[in-house]
């Protein structure tokens, strides 16, 4: 087939529409914003927003924060994250990297996406943050973890080994969970050897965890809990709700129904465990439990 004429230029195209002076425009406006934000001392404005916007002594601090024009991003050095922040005590969390990088605009909510990457103790860790009109988006998906590395977040009373992959959805509007989706799932799910309120537990290998959250404040939904699998010395799988409190969520009161298995030689390794299960029924060697007390501190129901 003949071709009838040849276009030497990109510009003997005539564009019918305003879709290229539009996207030099936006491309000029964002040039300019980034061009502003690596010499205006973003830093200082952001600390100063910090210390008035965040109440009490929860005040995180950073070494620098810059613009880098590669793949347009944020970043920020040596933050520091006192525990209280997290509603913990104990050290300040250390990150000493964490890029804000933009992404395209969210529409569930509307808002403008970042991803978020940073590493502590060695882990990687990328967060999808959606800032939208009154509403935020948090999103982790899928994302290996291995429990040892995030001891610093966990905080170390009570001591988890093995990896997990989490996947998380939480929509929160003036600081309250609209929406929560939670799932966590390990095959090499352990404990070591450790105290639990001042009782030994011996190091157990429990391969499985499988966990299942989903609700909105104040309550919120366990729809599964798997612990362990036909090899374990401890085997349990639950099912219940927890009552939010603003106080904090460790102190949130629970209410749990499922069964509990307890091996021999565990029984003989921790007796206190059969102590607190012994007044429920058994049904096929599993103990038919209730448990209530706080997600922090969960306590068998009184039959």
């Amino acid at each position: 087939m003949a071709i009838a004429s040849e276009i030497h230029s990109l510009d003997d195209i005539q564009y019918k529409s305003k879709v290229r002076p539009i996207f030099w425009v936006m491309m000029t406006l964002i040039l300019f914003t980034m061009a502003f934000l690596n010499t205006y001392p973003i830093g200082i404005i952001v600390k100063d927003q910090l210390k008035k916007n965040l109440a009490g002594s929860c005040h995180p601090d950073f070494n620098d924060i810059h613009m880098e024009w590669f793949l347009p991003k944020i970043v920020i050095s040596d933050l520091s994250i006192p525990a209280n922040c997290l509603g913990k005590q104990g050290e300040s969390i250390k990150l000493s990297m964490v890029k804000i990088n933009y992404q395209l605009i969210n529409f569930s909510p509307l808002g403008l996406p970042f991803r978020i990457d940073t590493e502590i103790s060695g882990q990687p860790l990328s967060i999808y943050f959606v800032l939208g009109l009154g509403e935020q988006m948090i999103r982790i998906k899928d994302q290996n973890l291995v429990l040892s590395r995030l001891a610093p977040v966990l905080g170390d009373h009570f001591k988890m080994l093995g990896s997990v992959t989490t996947d998380l959805n939480l929509l929160m509007s003036n600081n309250v969970i609209k929406n929560l989706e939670f799932k966590t799932v390990s095959k090499n799910f352990s404990l070591p050897a450790q105290k639990v309120s001042g009782f030994g537990l011996p190091g157990l290998k429990l391969n499985e965890f499988y966990i299942e959250v989903s609700g909105a404040y104040p309550k919120l939904s366990v729809d599964k809990m798997i612990l362990g699998d036909s090899n374990s010395p401890l085997r349990a799988n639950l099912k219940g709700k927890i009552d939010m409190q603003e106080a904090g969520l460790a102190l949130s009161p629970i209410q749990l129904t499922g069964e509990i298995f307890l091996s021999q030689s565990l029984k003989e390794s921790a007796g206190w465990l059969e102590l607190l299960v012994q007044s429920f029924p058994q049904k096929d060697g599993f103990y038919q439990v209730k448990l209530g007390g706080t997600l922090s501190s969960p306590q068998p129901l009184a039959q």
